[in-house]
């Protein structure tokens, strides 16, 4: 089905506001065409009630950003230019409602979200898709999924951007044992395409952590910061698991697999097999299949994270894994580095603020070192 296109004006925005406010149940789309130097896309803003944001390019679903899964934001699912699922589906899957299961704009994802997963390691049940959390602040667990949670308080604006999407939210860190919120951020997501005659959808990621009192940390270990959980078939020692199976990392430094756990490196790139995304009957007879049953079609896809200008720590380690956990740490200094002196426990009073900004591109598994660092180039060029 062709979609009408159209950059909004000030009346859309004002009929957003009236529909948010009167309803509900109400679904608010906003569509723009490409502009300036963004790639010849055209995107689209779904708005639901429950302030989830979902993101089309060129008609097509891309991502959903939810405010909350189990006490912290995440965006799932999310997925490839080929239509592949880039994230693992696990546990977010198993824990969707019925009434999501059987969404008519979402139910095919979702079905290729539970093969997806077939005969995968549900492990970390924290891993959550895509993520910024922390394991240590002020002494909360913020990162493992204990009663340490981040919520958002405010949907700041949502809004398409000339070829872009664009999402703000206040959220606050409320730690469990001091039964208070310690810390507020302000996220900013831009979803779009990258113009770089490859298929390749991204994720600009920046984060502004603000103390609400003297003595807030952000305590030196590795389990933190900004995370992606890969699909299983992916992970590089899946290939134990099934013959079929199995990835590659490799970063900036040239180093690959296991070598770059705890390397500071500028970017770091996760590829390998996954469910190519089924569609019609061929998707029937999948789902027909043993719920166990890990012998879906295959294609290939990646996930490559850039560390952005403003961040702290401008070479933050990998904590990177090669059983599928994908994550960017600037705090662990003792756990990467143990024999190097210092810490990486950063101490805020009332009012200071951490940055952090990242890109996550999302390819088919055939960008180059050489254009990784070409992104990397222009995404901060200050490098």
């Amino acid at each position: 089905m062709t979609r009408t296109l159209w950059r909004p004006v000030r009346v859309l925005f004002a009929l957003f506001c009236i529909c948010l406010l009167s309803s509900s149940a109400c679904v608010m789309s906003l569509y723009a065409q490409s502009q300036g130097d963004a790639s010849d896309c055209a995107v689209e803003l779904q708005l639901l009630e429950d302030n989830r944001a979902r993101i089309y390019l060129d008609g097509e679903f891309f991502a959903e950003y939810r405010p909350d899964h189990k006490g912290t934001p995440t965006v799932w699912p999310l997925r490839a230019p080929n239509g592949a699922l880039v994230t693992r589906a696990w546990p977010m899957v198993a824990d969707l409602s019925e009434e999501e299961l059987s969404d008519p704009t979402l139910k095919e994802t979702y079905a290729n979200a539970q093969i997806s997963e077939r005969g995968g390691v549900q492990d970390h049940r924290h891993h959550r898709s895509l993520w910024f959390n922390h394991g240590d602040v002020s002494g909360g667990d913020f990162w493992g999924g204990t009663g340490s949670v981040i919520r958002q308080s405010r949907l700041l604006s949502a809004r398409v951007e000339g070829s872009t999407v664009v999402i703000e939210t206040e959220n606050f860190w409320r730690h469990e044992k001091l039964d208070r919120d310690i810390c507020k951020d302000i996220r900013t997501l831009r979803f779009g395409r990258l113009a770089i005659g490859k298929p390749a959808n991204f994720i600009d990621y920046a984060i502004e952590i603000e103390a609400l009192e003297d003595n807030v940390f952000f305590g030196d270990t590795k389990e933190g910061s900004f995370g992606v959980r890969v699909p299983s078939a992916m992970a590089v020692t899946s290939k134990k698991l099934h013959p079929t199976w199995g990835g590659r990392i490799e970063n900036d430094l040239g180093s690959v697999d296991a070598q770059t756990w705890s390397e500071k490196a500028h970017w770091v790139n996760y590829v390998g097999p996954v469910e190519k995304y089924l569609t019609g009957e061929e998707l029937a007879r999948e789902l027909a299949k043993d719920a166990k049953s890990w012998d879906y079609p295959l294609t290939t896809a990646g996930v490559a994270i850039i560390n952005g200008p403003n961040s702290l720590n401008q070479t933050p380690w990998s904590h990177v894994r090669d059983y599928g956990l994908f994550a960017i740490n600037p705090f662990g200094q003792n756990d990467f580095e143990p024999k190097t002196p210092g810490s990486g426990t950063r101490k805020l009073s009332k009012g200071d603020t951490l940055q952090f900004s990242f890109r996550v591109i999302l390819h088919n598994g055939d960008l180059s070192a050489s254009e990784l660092d070409a992104q990397l180039e222009a995404f901060n060029p200050a490098q």
